[in-house]
């Protein structure tokens, strides 16, 4: 990405030389060595998650314009979207065929062979919008994700709900807490 080698050095030098301590019962332990990640509130995780992302971004960026991997189109002559990033999260949004998710899975591969990230498989779904579970199942697989419907949470924001309905802003109220009146004449 045309980072100097004085700058590598200096952050690899931060985080080799990384140590931290358990605290148990309220005292702290031995110092240890951090041999792989970051230390927990370190202010370059944030930095180095994002310049681990870029790489994934190019790819995804490179697979859409090559038509690899074919992202969704918004209505009205919109803009096409293959994936967004939100701090730690990913979603990725692409046609119903096949072929896209065994792209989807390959380019997947290359970014963990590259950067020795992974994806959590734990915390990973497939949702198929107006496709049948059955078949949402099948091609889950091909991720090796849990399959899915709508709707669901993402962020704390319920996604594929009618939100038309009173009790579909139930959870968004009482998670922000909310006070809400309704006046009825």
């Amino acid at each position: 990405m045309g980072y100097g080698d004085k700058w590598c050095r200096w952050i690899r030098g931060c985080l080799e030389s990384s140590k931290a301590s358990v605290i148990v019962n309220g005292v702290p332990k031995k110092e240890f060595k951090i041999s792989k990640g970051v230390r927990q509130g370190d202010p370059l995780s944030p930095f180095l998650f994002i310049l681990a992302m870029e790489g994934l971004n190019i790819a995804m960026k490179s697979a859409r314009e090559r038509s690899i991997f074919k992202g969704v189109k918004l209505p009205n002559d919109g803009l096409g979207i293959s994936h967004l990033f939100y701090t730690d999260d990913v979603v990725f949004l692409g046609e119903w065929f096949k072929t896209n998710l065994q792209n989807l899975a390959r380019i997947l591969r290359c970014f963990h062979a590259s950067s020795g990230l992974k994806v959590n498989f734990n915390k990973s779904k497939v949702f198929g919008i107006g496709v049948p579970l059955c078949k949402t199942t099948r091609w889950a697989a091909i991720l090796g994700y849990e399959p899915s419907s709508l709707p669901f949470t993402y962020l704390g924001v319920l996604v594929g709900a009618n939100m038309n309905l009173k009790k579909n802003w139930k959870p968004v109220i009482d998670r922000f807490q909310i006070k809400v009146h309704i006046m009825e004449s």
